[in-house]
């Protein structure tokens, strides 16, 4: 038997903007983002891999702003921002911030193209400059969105899996000490021309090691600690830092590890105001015996079997104190991208575990909860009391609630293998809740106290 106490009375934090997303979703990259995305409210939506594989050619990385490199970065005739301006144009016009990855998309095949280091990283600063002042300034016929404040330098500068990158590193061709030039150099000289927007980096690819034998394993964390070393002595600005949280197997408990290292580094350094921003990611469960586990997990990330990680997920970002948090991906076409069955464009269970977290976010401020196994809960407060469970494991879970400052429960709403969200029959208040294998639920009260510690 699980045991999960709440109290209502006692208040935690805020919650935490954790329901942004990698690009958004729309039928073409060109058209109307579609409503049931705008319906989650993102608050972030992160510009990385933008309309990857198809058309990434003419998005958002600095090559295809400024394709001739020999150009003057100064004449706004040398820049392309069309397909750009209609990606990013409707999703700050619906109040969403972006944060703009100033850099380049991903490169898996045997020949690279753009991933090295910049030759000359004085000039490509000054490109980056003019982009942040067409959105911002309204340079080059461009805008004045207030609302793209994130600037972020690179990608996974730190990235080889030679497991899954038999042709070299995807991201970054180029020493350790060449990027961190480069992102420090960029900063300073964003911040000085630009000083209300943030800038940050280096969305880290392997935070806490490597990944051996399919686990993630505490290894080598010099390229954070040298990069953080080389921003203290130089002066650069570290706004947001950010890392990639992908998470397999082991499930949810490498949040905490990886939050906590994070954590704990940025404040040995002296970066306590620096935001902690996991800008990347996924649960990819694989609970199958099978080779082709990517496969599984693409299917799962579309089903209960995923969709109830994600949300435990999202409640253990919140208790950890994640800044922000971006999932990977919204585009439809993308294997990360499980918010909406293609070519339906029906609505994932994945989908409503962000559905779910909207509503937790909206309702007020994270309350005192615990947890136990696999078994997640997350409590809010404030215009609703809500309290969210979410049962990670093959197996039902019997879970006694013991509840102070809540009220009578009111509503009742389960997502698992049979049901979408969908509002049931209250349970049995004098017996213990069955969460069904894989599943996620919430449970809203009504705002009059009952006794403290009154069994659900």
């Amino acid at each position: 038997m699980t045991e999960i106490r709440v109290d209502f009375r006692q208040k935690i934090k805020a919650m935490k903007p954790l329901h942004g997303f990698n690009n958004c979703a729309r039928q073409v990259d060109y058209g109307e983002i579609l409503p049931d995305f705008l319906r989650l409210r993102p608050p972030v939506v992160r510009l990385h891999d933008t309309a990857y594989p198809y058309g990434a050619g003419h998005y958002v990385d600095v090559h295809n702003i400024f394709p001739d490199f020999s150009a003057d970065p100064d004449d706004p005739a040398a820049y392309d921002f069309a397909l750009t301006d209609l990606y990013v144009k409707p999703l700050c016009e619906n109040g969403i911030d972006v944060m703009y990855r100033l850099g380049t998309t991903i490169e898996h095949a045997p020949k690279k193209y753009h991933i090295f280091a910049p030759a000359d990283p004085e000039k490509w600063a000054a490109v980056c400059e003019h982009i942040v002042r067409h959105y911002r300034a309204g340079w080059a016929d461009g805008f004045s969105f207030s609302n793209m404040k994130y600037w972020e330098i690179w990608n996974e500068p730190d990235g080889l899996d030679p497991q899954i990158e038999p042709y070299g590193p995807p991201n970054w061709i180029g020493t350790a000490q060449a990027y961190y030039r480069l992102y420090a150099h960029t900063a300073k000289y964003l911040k000085q021309r630009h000083p209300e927007i943030l800038v940050g980096g280096y969305s880290s690819c392997y935070i806490l090691g490597r990944n051996e034998g399919g686990k993630w394993t505490q290894g080598d964390t010099r390229f954070f600690t040298d990069f953080l070393s080389f921003v203290k002595e130089t002066g650069a600005p570290l706004d947001f830092f950010t890392w990639h949280g992908y998470l397999g197997n082991q499930g949810t408990k490498k949040i905490d590890r990886e939050f906590g290292f994070v954590d704990r580094t940025l404040n040995d350094y002296g970066f306590f105001d620096t935001l902690r921003v996991d800008a990347e990611w996924n649960c990819c469960v694989c609970d199958v015996d099978t080779p082709n586990f990517r496969d599984q997990f693409y299917i799962n990330m579309r089903n209960e079997k995923g969709a109830s990680h994600i949300a435990a997920a999202l409640y253990e970002m919140q208790r950890c104190g994640v800044d922000l948090a971006l999932f990977y991906d919204a585009q439809l076409w993308k294997e990360y991208g499980p918010l909406f069955h293609v070519p339906e464009l029906t609505k994932t269970k994945t989908y409503r575990a962000f559905e779910q977290f909207l509503r937790l976010f909206e309702a007020g401020g994270e309350c005192f909860s615990t947890q136990d196994g696999d078994v997640y809960a997350l409590a809010v407060g404030g215009t609703e009391n809500i309290l969210a469970l979410a049962n990670t494991s093959a197996a039902e879970q019997k879970v006694q609630l013991r509840v102070s400052g809540g009220g009578l429960p009111v509503r009742f709403r389960l997502c698992d293998g049979r049901h979408d969200l969908s509002e049931l029959p209250l349970p049995e208040l004098a017996a213990p809740l069955v969460l069904p294998p894989y599943s996620f639920c919430d449970i809203t009260f009504d705002r009059q106290p009952q006794a403290e510690g009154a069994r659900l």
